[in-house]
């Protein structure tokens, strides 16, 4: 098989994504015969069809699915490799990249920021000299803060090492094989609604009457699979109504300052509470709802006689943090 060149992957997953052979070469900046070009230099070179083209647009083939999925890891690499020579050229650091959502991420990477600054390796370059420690290569963190699915996406292709993300599902089912998952704290849950409702009864489980919130906004996060959404549905479900989702954010100070003003209901973990007087919150038991934290990262696989110092210095790095992360997360379990 011929090398694969991999504007061929580039066009295949702009038009997976976008529909349309035109609307990729809109999204590419590339002319629509550019597109088609190397769109047919990696049919050939695969020897099979992967778009299926018509008059509603251009999808991916069977077999076109399967080299979407690789291409999507496989140029992400290729991003990525293009930042850590970057990176390596201006300080000679290898880099380690964590992803986070939001709410997470504020509450740990300042911490984990810290922790590392009393190792070695995550010193500057010129405090690594200035310590003779010059065998040490550098380490530095790269931290993206982004929606529960986009770092999902990013860490399966090989975009980010590592993600703190946040779930409700007891059975984890929505972590892929490719990845592996370490649970590091879990936070309570409180229901949060203006005083101005009254009094919400509790049944002797702990639960709240969610009847008397029928006619109520909630509000829900942007991320459409997130973890405290779907236990809200699953609750209202359970008492008979479809909650009835207002608005949408992920900015909890926000969220809390909706409720005082009494346009909404949520669901709110321990870190994002408020002190609003107006605000009415209820815990909810343990048994019954919590939101977990887990460290998400690319399953390990054997590098056997690896000597490369560059991979081993990255190596190391990803350890550092991973332990580092367990240590900033011990007081919250």
């Amino acid at each position: 098989m011929e090398p694969l060149d991999t504007r061929g992957l580039t066009a295949l997953r702009a038009v997976a994504a976008a529909g349309s052979v035109a609307a990729a070469a809109a999204d590419l900046q590339w002319s629509q015969p550019t597109v088609n070009h190397h769109l047919r230099n990696l049919e050939r070179a695969l020897g099979a069809t992967l778009i299926e083209r018509s008059p509603r647009g251009s999808h991916p083939t069977t077999v076109g699915s399967l080299v979407v999925s690789r291409a999507v890891e496989i140029l992400g690499l290729c991003e990525r490799l293009g930042a850590e020579v970057a990176l390596w050229r201006d300080s000679q650091a290898v880099p380690v990249r964590i992803g986070a959502v939001p709410t997470v991420g504020a509450r740990v990477i300042p911490r984990l920021h810290d922790q590392l600054q009393t190792r070695p390796r995550w010193q500057t370059r010129d405090e690594a000299v200035a310590g003779d420690r010059t065998e040490v290569l550098t380490a530095a963190l790269d931290v993206t803060m982004d929606e529960h699915a986009k770092l999902v996406a990013r860490l399966e292709s090989g975009d980010l090492d590592l993600a703190l993300l946040v779930s409700s599902d007891l059975d984890r089912t929505w972590i892929p094989t490719a990845l592996s998952a370490a649970h590091l704290y879990s936070e309570r849950l409180f229901l949060c609604v203006p005083k101005s409702i009254g009094p919400i009864a509790v049944d002797s489980q702990g639960l709240p009457d969610l009847t008397v919130l029928v006619s109520q906004t909630w509000a829900f996060s942007i991320d459409p699979g997130d973890a405290i959404d779907e236990v809200v549905r699953s609750f209202c479900l359970a008492a008979g109504f479809e909650p009835r989702v207002g608005m949408r954010m992920d900015d909890y100070a926000a969220i809390n300052r909706m409720i005082s003003a009494g346009l909404a209901v949520a669901m709110i973990p321990e870190s994002s509470l408020s002190i609003d007087p107006d605000i009415e919150v209820i815990p909810m038991p343990l048994s019954a709802c919590r939101r977990d934290v887990l460290l998400v990262s690319r399953s390990a696989s054997a590098k056997p006689g690896v000597r490369d110092p560059i991979v081993r210095a990255h190596d190391s790095a990803i350890a550092e943090v991973v332990a580092d992360v367990r240590t900033v997360t011990r007081q919250w379990r």
